[in-house]
C-alpha cells in the first residue's frame, strides 16, 4: 500500500486546478489573437500541445504522486485497489514503472503504471508517497 509522507492530495489538486486555469486561459487567448486560418505550423502544434497537457491532467482523472524517484497516478492506483479487496497484493518499482501484483487462489495479475514524469513539463507540486508492506 502506498503511504503520501510529504505533501497533501488536497493541495496538489487545487495547484492542479490552478495550473489548467491558466494554461486554458493561455490557449484560449491565443486562439482568439490569431484566427485559425492564419496560424502557422508551431503555433498549431503549440496549441494541440497544451490542450493534450490540459486533458491529460484532468482533476478528475489524474492526481499524481511521486514513488522513489518516479510519479504515478494515484487515483488509477487507489481505483484499481479497492477492486482488489481481498486479494494478496505486491507492489514493487521496476523499469521506470510501479508494478502491482495481485493473487487469490488460481486468479493472479498485475498492473504497470508507468512513470508520467517526462510529461509533467517540470510542475513539482505534487506529494510524495512510499510503499509499506501490508504485513
Amino acid at each position: 500500500m502506498i503511504r503520501i509522507v510529504e505533501g497533501s492530495l488536497e493541495e496538489s489538486k487545487e495547484q492542479m486546478k490552478k495550473t489548467i486555469s491558466i494554461v486554458k486561459g493561455e490557449v484560449s487567448k491565443f486562439k482568439r489573437s490569431v484566427r485559425p486560418s492564419n496560424r502557422c505550423k508551431s503555433q498549431k502544434e503549440t496549441i494541440a500541445k497544451h490542450e493534450a497537457f490540459v486533458h491529460f491532467f484532468r482533476v478528475s482523472q489524474m492526481q499524481p504522486v511521486y514513488i522513489d524517484n518516479i510519479c504515478i497516478n494515484y487515483l488509477l492506483y487507489t481505483r484499481f485497489l479497492k477492486k482488489l479487496k481481498d486479494y494478496q497484493i505486491k507492489e514493487t518499482i521496476q523499469d521506470n514503472s510501479l508494478v502491482v501484483s495481485y493473487r487469490k487462489g488460481s486468479s493472479s495479475g498485475k498492473l504497470v503504471l508507468h512513470d508520467i514524469t517526462d510529461k509533467l513539463d517540470g510542475l513539482t507540486f505534487f506529494p510524495r508517497g512510499v510503499i509499506e508492506s501490508n504485513g
